[in-house]
């Protein structure tokens, strides 16, 4: 790896945490170039603005939760078990913060709802790419009649994932971990209840 490559991936990574904890508009150059060590000029040889910065970082941040997802998803054979293994992720990323600020889609789903076009397509993206892996989990449970035959796969991945994300919220917002506890407890029963056959 060249000296520019392991320049711009310092970049990338020193800026990915701020941006997940402060967000775009509460990140400014001044803080990235304080928390890499690199002067502006630096900074700017690698990247045209602190929008291109931001899409690094949050690509970095999702390539690193994939990572997370399918080290967990590995070490399980069943389909169920693959569905808890997620879930102990985002507990890991709330209870023993992992990396700084959370979950990089829900914060950047919040932050940019409305804000910055890219970043929202960026998170759009990075969930549509969860909710088919999840999806495809749900299907080969159908597949091994494991989960219900009849089973609405759309309907019931974005209820999981809906409970996992909203107890990372909560758990951040009251600064209390019960709450993806709670969620992710809810998910283990919505599997073997009304998802299994």
């Amino acid at each position: 790896m060249s000296k520019g490559q392991v320049t711009k991936e310092h970049i990338i990574r020193q800026s990915a945490e701020l941006f997940n904890t402060k967000g775009y508009a509460g990140t400014s150059l001044s803080e990235i170039i304080d928390r890499t060590k690199i002067r502006k000029g630096g900074i700017y040889n690698h990247f045209k603005s602190k929008d291109e910065i931001a899409l690094s970082a949050f690509d970095y941040m999702f390539a690193q939760l994939k990572t997370l997802l399918s080290e967990a998803m590995s070490e399980r054979s069943e389909p169920a078990e693959k569905i808890l293994a997620i879930c102990e992720v985002y507990i890991k990323l709330v209870e023993e913060k992992i990396w700084e600020g959370g979950c990089p889609i829900l914060n950047t789903a919040v932050e940019n709802d409305d804000g910055h076009p890219l970043l929202k397509q960026r998170a759009q993206l990075a969930m549509n790419e969860l909710m088919t892996g999840l999806k495809g989990i749900l299907n080969d449970g159908i597949e091994r009649k494991q989960f219900r035959a009849n089973l609405d796969v759309e309907a019931a991945s974005s209820v999981i994932i809906a409970l996992i994300e909203g107890g990372v919220m909560l758990s951040k917002l009251y600064d209390d971990n019960t709450y993806i506890r709670h969620c992710t407890n809810q998910v283990e029963r919505y599997i073997k209840g009304d998802v299994a056959v």
